[in-house]
């Protein structure tokens, strides 16, 4: 039996992540069940393991007598400080994305740089929605500047405030950083009407439920590694305006792809001070004309995105990917255990 170990900081032990994780935890603990089924024993931070996936930013790679693995998203085209060197502690690189190998290659951080994508779960089952009542467009990430919460409710407020007949979701955790203007004052904007917020965490089952009630993604992004939400969303089948840039941009094609031009990141700390580089800056007219174009030609939109659904979760399931990890570490026996 192949054997791998695994470290993700947000757990003492790979038992830690649960099904309320987020985005980069919960991917870990779907890739972990995938490998696990196909008889891949995951061990956490095992010292004695020949093969260590660190599935964390770099300031937390552990280190020691095995081939080593970072295993890390980023959304801007320049890293932080402080973590080439920690990369280049590594044996190899993994990103998730096409845009993220590319901007570890252009920082130099390694020269053994493959990507291994995020995959979808079975229970992102694919509906063919109907409209009855209202039309139920969807935003998740409020509480991440990067995410755009602001550009959704500005295009969506633009197009529909005083239509009874459409609603605006927000899913964010904790406090969502929109505004809106409500009687004449600026406030956070689920306070208007036709907004509804969602801070409380959800279970895979409530996300997916969710997007089972909604009609329409709208995802601005600045930057993605990945790009997880806009990716489950299409696999439910639900027409998705997702910016057509940074890791986003793997599967664009199966979404409506929202225009963007780069410019200066701007994070929600700073981070410190660091140049990190540009993200990708969505246009609001743009986003504005697709979300009409959804509206009014519902029905081709959502049989295109049904099919690039039926696509996804053929060719790029935990399944699939398990498989590409698989072949790396065969590629490991093969060249590097073995003489």
């Amino acid at each position: 039996m192949k054997k791998i170990s695994w470290f993700t900081p947000s757990a003492t032990d790979i038992s830690g992540l649960n099904w309320y994780s987020q985005g980069y935890s919960i991917a870990a603990l779907q890739l972990i069940s995938a490998l696990r089924e196909k008889e891949i024993a995951v061990f956490y931070n095992k010292n004695d393991i020949p093969f260590h996936i660190n599935f964390c930013q770099p300031y937390y790679y552990q280190s020691g007598n095995y081939y080593k693995i970072g295993y890390t998203p980023w959304e801007s085209t320049k890293i932080p400080n402080g973590w080439k060197f920690n990369m280049q502690t590594q044996d190899e690189i993994w990103a998730t994305s096409n845009f993220v190998k590319e901007i570890y290659l252009d920082n130099k951080v390694h020269t053994n740089v493959h990507v291994i994508p995020h995959g979808i779960s079975p229970e992102f089952k694919i509906i063919d929605r109907e409209i009855t009542g209202f039309f139920n467009f969807l935003h998740v990430g409020g509480d991440s500047k990067r995410k755009n919460a602001q550009m959704a409710v500005d295009a969506f407020l633009d197009l529909y405030e005083g239509n009874n007949d459409f609603r605006l979701v927000l899913k964010y955790n904790n406090f969502c950083l929109a505004e809106a203007y409500v009687g004449g004052k600026l406030v956070p904007a689920t306070q208007h009407p036709q907004i509804i917020g969602i801070s409380y965490d959800l279970t895979t089952e409530d996300l997916i439920a969710l997007y089972h009630k909604c009609h329409c993604l709208i995802y601005p992004t600045m930057g993605e590694g990945f790009g997880m939400i806009p990716f489950e969303a299409i696999a439910t089948g639900m027409p998705t305006i997702v910016t057509n840039a940074t890791g986003c941009k793997d599967f664009a094609h199966y979404s409506i792809p929202l225009e963007a031009t780069y410019g200066e990141a701007s994070w929600n700390n700073n981070f410190y001070g660091e140049d990190t580089g540009l993200w990708a800056y969505p246009d609001l007219e743009n986003l504005t004309e697709l979300m009409e174009n959804v509206v009014d030609h519902y029905d081709d939109f959502k049989k295109y995105t049904i099919q690039s659904a039926k696509i996804i979760h053929k060719e790029q399931s935990w399944a699939a990917v398990a498989d590409k990890v698989i072949e790396r570490i065969e590629f490991f026996e093969n060249s590097i255990i073995k003489p």
